[in-house]
């Protein structure tokens, strides 16, 4: 790992290797190998680091004979050069807006991991309490000695009475004796992992410093400003080549290895007592130097990636491959006394379920149970659960809920987790403010995407086993005004493999179905609005003909779901390959079946055309709200009335409506002005079923959801109707008068069978008036 020569300088400056002559030097922007301030911050350094970096800046700029040049141009700064002009010495106002700036970032340990970590390495109280008094959080240490210093419990009570409140540690540390150690450890692990001191060298110097003090630091600017100007490596440990220190991780909270992707490696007694860690940025010295203040010795840092660091966390604590989650559970299993399972519990009181306003729909029968309002998570489960157990447990709860989408919304600095579950959003819980950039870090972690840029949406994916199914996850990030909106697409495989009356088309409708999709050659195609099941539909098609003896070939954005024995190509529009060009070269594969997942241009219907005249089926999908609108759309893209009549061979056109919960539905009588709405003039004295809620359906009323369809098959009538232009209306009419119902009709057969209510059909279908 390379870094920047104004973080190498600040450090050595810290320590007092070098003075302010060689430091002005060293980290002099104009030299060639050097990098803007702002450049380590796009590119190298997280906020902390880059928070920690300014603090250095500010406080050596201030004793340094020469000016530092920092090239800013952020918007809380106040300035709009690209360079910032050179300031005077020890007025540095820009890094103290930067630092003022970055200083709300989130603190990184919570009490309890304090508590924790200083009973687990029981640090030298009069130590502690010394640095305690020097950052002014007490008044004095024979008072704190007196009060602190007796009783297994001491290290609780200074929790518990706010003196080591995650303020007061961080101030501490700031201040605190290890500080400087921890600095002068990193330094010389530097120059010794480059060759410019000997382990001899350092450990003269150790011991130099242990007997006289900081000041017997000897000076090495030339040595410094060489080691600087040949772009030195970190010093580096390769974690995956050797075992977990178990007897040193067992000493620090799992929530704190976590969240600060940082992994013990050893203990080393001489000369100074010191721990070794492993971190993705050894620069992060607001953490090591906290982390040396509550286990009472330094802390160095030696850089491995993140990605092998946070593999050897999980071989640690999750050896046989499970969930954070998982292994929490059986341990609750197996202990003797309760512990807390680090779910997001979703817990919600059976609602009445009303149709929205404009439908002047009446609420159902009074006595229904009131909707209480979700839970939402309290501060304390930030406190006792890591960014993982939470991230694992709001996709394992979704996936448990069936939603298909998971929503984390920046609000009032929370983080409001909404759920899609059939077709609807519903809220379920909200993380708090201090775990809201460490559980969307978390989730770009398992997408690969950039965790340091917020400022630009990023897309990526990432897949897991839970249980006995496999899931694909796919991530979109959106920068908000709030922070960064994160959608989780679920992308469950159990829900491919259907059969198309599992899909709810009723058995006459699949017949048909059936025959367009055993033809050697023509065209279907399936109509609807994004979201109304058009993919399942093709998939379900596409189970039905895959077999050894046909070379299937499918071009989608994205692919969804790996369908096995087909051949499944993604659209990218960066290498020039879109549904057109794809299609094109498919068709020189020898396919016997082509699905196209939508037919949105011109070029691409003419060739969807022409495939399905020369011998080939194919599969594909349109933006249009009626089988009849199909025609209509592709004869505006400019296919000729004959080529349509020759091509299709059926249209189907659907919606997805939700199903009553089998647990709650009751049955009732349906009302005058439903009857007028769905033009059904037969079931005045019917009962039909109507929806309640319970805890099985999240108290909302419904459970799953079911397709309805409408199909229009090439017969004679509608292609005369076709070739003579006739208007949509009027191949509608033709439809029905043909035996071929609608959307409506569909629906209103599932009312009658008990499956949906009369309000769900009248929310889900734009019916006119």
């Amino acid at each position: 790992m390379k870094t920047d020569p104004i973080r190498l300088a600040c450090l050595f400056y810290e320590t007092g290797m070098i003075d302010s002559e060689a430091f002005a030097q060293c980290s002099t922007p104009q030299q060639e190998q050097s990098k803007s301030i702002l450049t380590v911050l796009n590119q190298e350094a997280s906020a902390k680091t880059f928070r920690d970096l300014l603090s250095w800046t500010t406080s050596a700029a201030a004793a340094a004979t020469a000016t530092l040049t920092m090239e800013i141009d952020l918007p809380f700064t106040g300035k709009h050069k690209e360079t910032a002009e050179p300031e005077p010495v020890g007025q540095v106002p820009v890094a103290s807006s930067l630092h003022r700036a970055l200083s709300s970032q989130p603190l990184f340990l919570t009490e309890e991991q304090c508590r924790m970590l200083l009973n687990a390495w029981k640090p030298d109280m009069p130590q502690l309490l010394t640095a305690l008094v020097e950052a002014g959080v007490l008044a004095s240490v024979q008072d704190a000695a007196e009060k602190f210093s007796k009783g297994d419990d001491a290290y609780d009570r200074l929790v518990e009475t706010g003196c080591l409140n995650v303020s007061a540690v961080n101030r501490a540390a700031a201040n605190g004796r290890f500080k400087k150690l921890n600095r002068l450890f990193l330094s010389l692990s530097m120059l010794k992992r480059n060759e410019i001191l000997t382990q001899d060298d350092c450990d003269a110097i150790l011991k130099r410093v242990q007997e006289q003090g900081f000041g017997a630091i000897p000076n090495l600017n030339e040595e410094v400003k060489h080691f600087i100007a040949v772009e030195p490596d970190m010093p580096e440990a390769h974690v995956h080549q050797n075992p977990v220190a178990s007897d040193l991780l067992s000493r620090f909270p799992e929530t704190f290895i976590r969240q600060n992707v940082i992994l013990p490696l050893r203990m080393v007694q001489q000369p100074i007592p010191h721990l070794e860690v492993a971190i993705s940025d050894p620069f992060y010295v607001e953490l090591t130097d906290t982390l040396a203040l509550l286990i009472g010795m330094p802390v160095v840092g030696y850089f491995a990636p993140g990605s092998d660091i946070i593999g050897r966390i999980n071989d640690a604590y999750e050896g046989d491959g499970k969930t954070a989650a998982a292994q929490i559970r059986e341990e609750t299993a197996q202990s003797t006394e309760p512990v807390p399972e680090p779910k997001v519990e979703v817990q919600i009181q059976p609602a009445p379920v009303a149709a929205k306003p404009k439908r002047e729909i009446a609420p159902p029968a009074s006595g229904a149970a009131k909707q209480a309002a979700p839970r939402v998570v309290p501060e304390r489960m930030a406190d006792s659960y890591s960014a993982v157990e939470m991230v694992s447990s709001i996709i394992e709860n979704g996936i448990e809920h069936g939603a298909t989408d998971i929503h984390l919304e920046p609000q009032n600095k929370e983080l409001r987790v909404r759920y899609r579950v059939d077709g609807r959003l519903r809220t379920i819980t909200r993380v708090p403010a201090a775990q809201v950039l460490p559980v969307t870090s978390r989730i770009k972690v398992l997408a690969a995407l950039d965790v340091t840029e917020r400022r630009r949406p990023q897309d990526g994916h990432f897949s897991l086993r839970i249980g006995d199914g496999a899931f694909d996850f796919r991530i979109s990030t959106l920068p908000t005004r709030d922070g960064e909106k994160t959608v989780i697409r679920v992308l469950d495989e159990r829900r491919v493999l259907h059969s198309l009356e599992s899909l709810g088309v009723p058995p006459k409708q699949g017949d048909i179905i059936r025959k367009w999709i055993s033809r050697p050659h023509g065209l279907v195609l399936v109509t609807g609005p994004t979201g109304s099941g058009k993919t399942s539909t093709l998939y379900a098609a596409l189970n039905t003909v895959n077999d050894e003896e046909s070379n299937i070939v499918t071009i989608e954005d994205p692919v969804e779901y790996h369908l096995a024995g087909i051949n499944q190509v993604q659209v990218d529009a960066s290498f020039n390959l879109g549904f057109a060009e794809g299609l094109r070269s498919i068709l020189r594969q020898d396919p016997d079946i082509i699905m196209v997942g939508e037919i949105r241009d011109p070029e691409t219907a003419r060739i969807a055309m022409r495939a399905a005249l020369t011998g080939h089926l194919v599969f594909s999908t349109l933006h249009t709200n009626t089988a009849a609108g199909a025609i209509a759309t592709l004869m505006n893209m400019g296919i000729e009335p004959y080529m349509l009549t020759s091509a299709i061979s059926g249209i189907i056109s659907q919606r997805l409506i939700r199903c009553l919960c089998p647990e709650c539905k009751k049955s009732g009588q349906i009302k005058h002005e439903q009857l007028e709405q769905l033009r059904i003039e037969t079931m005045k004295r019917k009962k039909v079923s109507h929806a309640v809620g319970c805890p099985a359906c999240l108290g909302s009323g419904y459970k799953g959801r079911t397709g309805i369809y409408e199909i229009m098959p090439m017969t004679p009538e509608l292609t005369a109707a076709i070739l003579a232009n006739k208007s949509e209306s009027e191949l509608v009419e033709i439809m029905r008068s043909s035996g071929f119902g609608s959307l409506l009709d569909a629906a209103v057969e599932k009312m009658v069978q008990g499956i949906t209510s009369p309000e769900e059909i009248l929310d889900s279908l734009a019916l006119d008036e």
